[in-house]
Parts: C-alpha cells; sequence; structure tokens
C-alpha cells in the first residue's frame, strides 16, 4: 500500500467529500478524483458511495479505511520515537480543543511551547467532548484535551484537575437566600426537587455534560422545562446573567461579581478534565511537555481566579 494514497482515501473519509479533501491536502480536485478511481479500479470494489455531494464509505470502503488508519498510526508513532532519538525536535502534534476554554488555553502556552520547540507545528482540530472522542479513535488527531465523568476504556488520560458542575441562580430567584454569602466559592447543596417549576437554560443535548444533567433530573423525578438550549458554554453564562433563569455550567465560568448565585448539586457532582490519547500510543517528549505545559497553565490560571 502506498502511504500516501492512504492519506489520500482517509482524508476522504474524513471529510465526506473530493472537493473539501482536495483543499485539506493542497491538490487538485481532479487529481485526488482519479487517485481514488485508480484505487478502486485496482482493487475492483467501489471504496465510496456517491450520494449527492457525500462520500460515504462503502462496507469495503469501511475495511480498507480501518487499515489505513492503523498504518499511518503505525507510521505517526514510528516517526515519534526516531525524532526523540535523534533528538531533532521537528514534528507535528495533532490536538483537539474545546472552541471555548481550550482554544483560551492554546493562545496560552502555545508562545511558551513554541520558545522551546520552534520547527514543531501544531494540527488543530475545534470539536466538542463526544466529536473528540471519535476523533482519536478514528487517529485523527493524537491529542484530546477533554472533560468526562467517567474513562473510555481505549483511551489512556493524562489528569489535570477537577470542576464542580454549578447551578447559578438569579439573585432576584425565590430560593437565592439559600446561597449564603460567598456561595461563588462555597457552592452549597441545592436540591433539583425544589426547582420542578423553573424552566432552565442548558446546554445543547449533544454535549456529554448536558447527558450528565439530564440523569440528575431523571433522579429528581421530572423532565426539565426548557426556556433556552445554548449551544456553547459561554451563551449560558451570558444568559444566566441576564438573570433569565437557573442555568447549569462548569465551576471555571464562575463570575463572583455576577448578579447570581451558585449552588453545588447531587453529592457535589464534578468532572474531570484530562489529555485522552489512545491507550498504547508512543508520545514524544514535545507531547509529553506540551501537557505538562498545559497542567501548570490551567492549575496557575485557576489559582489566579479563586
Amino acid at each position: 500500500m502506498d502511504l500516501k494514497q492512504l492519506e489520500y482515501i482517509v482524508a476522504i473519509a474524513d471529510e465526506q467529500s473530493i472537493s473539501k479533501a482536495a483543499e485539506k491536502l493542497y491538490m487538485t480536485q481532479s487529481a485526488l478524483n482519479q487517485q481514488l478511481l485508480r484505487l478502486e479500479r485496482e482493487l475492483g470494489l467501489l471504496l465510496f458511495h456517491r450520494i449527492k455531494h457525500s462520500m460515504i464509505p462503502t462496507y469495503a470502503g469501511n475495511v480498507y479505511l480501518d487499515a489505513a488508519r492503523r498504518i499511518l498510526g503505525i507510521k505517526e508513532e514510528t516517526y515519534k520515537m526516531l525524532s526523540d532519538i535523534a533528538d531533532m525536535k521537528k514534528g507535528e502534534i495533532s490536538i483537539s480543543y474545546t472552541p471555548e476554554r481550550g482554544s483560551e488555553m492554546f493562545a496560552r502556552v502555545y508562545p511558551l511551547f513554541h520558545k522551546k520547540y520552534p520547527e514543531i507545528t501544531f494540527r488543530v482540530i475545534e470539536a466538542r467532548s463526544v466529536k473528540m472522542e471519535q476523533l482519536l479513535e478514528q487517529g485523527s488527531v493524537s491529542l484530546a484535551l477533554t472533560a468526562h465523568w467517567e474513562e473510555n476504556p481505549q483511551f489512556d488520560y493524562f489528569h489535570i484537575d477537577e470542576e464542580l458542575m454549578v447551578l447559578a441562580l438569579p439573585k432576584s430567584h425565590p430560593l437565592a437566600s439559600m446561597a449564603g454569602e460567598r456561595s461563588w466559592e462555597e457552592f452549597p447543596h441545592m436540591d433539583l426537587k425544589l426547582l420542578k417549576e423553573d424552566p432552565f437554560i442548558l446546554l445543547s443535548r449533544e454535549t456529554k455534560f448536558r447527558r450528565k444533567l439530564d440523569l440528575e433530573f431523571v433522579k429528581a423525578g421530572y423532565k426539565p422545562k426548557v426556556l433556552f438550549e445554548a449551544t456553547t458554554t459561554y451563551t449560558a453564562v451570558n444568559m444566566a446573567k441576564s438573570q433569565i433563569g437557573p442555568a447549569f455550567f462548569p465551576q471555571s465560568y464562575v463570575d463572583p461579581e455576577a448578579p447570581l448565585v451558585y449552588f453545588s448539586i447531587g453529592n457535589r457532582l464534578a468532572w474531570k478534565r484530562s489529555i485522552a490519547f489512545r491507550k498504547g500510543t508512543y508520545l514524544s517528549k514535545a507531547e509529553m511537555d506540551f501537557m505538562n505545559m498545559v497542567k501548570q497553565d490551567m492549575t496557575a490560571w485557576r489559582v489566579k481566579r479563586a
């Protein structure tokens, strides 16, 4: 198998489009299409269904892709090991993180990393936690800065910290007096049963945060009324600050100056923040240094906010 050919087919599958894959690979659409047609003729099998403008892998295509991803993964790990042996400090790190806290962290850490490893480049894919796991499983990225409740047995984790799931109530809410004077650092417990009649500001059902929260509502014995469903945490936080209803978000978004009071729910429900990578993956010295820089940065950031 030609490694370039493997990269072409994986790119088509990832993008589900010849034109987008060609753009990603810095080649013409015609040239990439010819590569695919040549391979399909050679194999005597269709690798993709052409459905309108989408390229969907056939059964044979999925078999080919599974092998291709494994081979390219071996290539990537081999290059990382050789780079470490040569101490060339060159290469690429592929990482996925959220468009919010993840991008802020990367903007802080990258200048420090670049100073130490000026010839190492990054390939970044911004995504939500569910999509991140898919990217890791496919081998599309080697690292993912993710928040999680449980650990996926397919991955290993470099743990960074934990943070509470916080309930924010407007100060004008009838139950706000239960919060006390320093709710933004003490987070007293709130029983969700007391909020059964409230319409909530909630995150999208596509997030792990929302899925876990829905289980807490099941325990409380009711399905929440949804006033507004936010696609980003920042939107949920800003809607909460407008005091139109209760909202939930991670502790790192708490603002002591906002017209809100804060509570914990469940048994002080908290999730872990980690950098995930495929189990058994060889991590280069540069990747390990990057992960340690991320941990140091996020620890310092939380201390600064405290």
